[in-house]
């Protein structure tokens, strides 16, 4: 019986769509471990902020003091916009990373689909 002339350069592209897949999960679970961070990050400082507003109504109860709250209030959001624009520059990068690890992919898998069958 006839080998197949083909067969060692179709496993070899077997191998390499197998490490894409392999990578491209890979990608997957850092982004989701990047995602899980800066969420954390934004729950501590948004805990922070809550804190820091309790403080300051606490020390208004007590006296005539007129701490301006808005100050508080415009760091707070100016910090959630931050987390949101990193947020989302973050999904941005992993998703065009996905998409160039899946056309190299389907790339690998074309060539390997075009090798003659012998």
């Amino acid at each position: 019986m006839a080998r197949d002339k083909n067969a060692d350069k179709r496993l070899e592209y077997n191998r390499k769509i197998a490490a894409k897949e392999l990578e491209s999960d890979e990608l997957y679970l850092e982004e989701r471990q990047a995602k899980n961070q800066i969420e954390s990050f934004e729950t501590v400082i948004m805990q922070g902020f809550r804190k820091l507003q309790e403080i300051e109504d606490n020390i208004n109860k007590r006296g005539n003091l007129s701490w301006d709250y808005d100050e508080t209030f415009q760091k707070q959001k100016y910090l959630s916009n931050v987390i949101r624009q990193q947020q989302e520059g973050l999904e941005y990068s992993y998703k065009n990373a996905r998409f160039q690890l899946e056309n190299e992919r389907e790339q690998l898998q074309r060539e390997r689909d075009n090798l003659a069958w012998d």
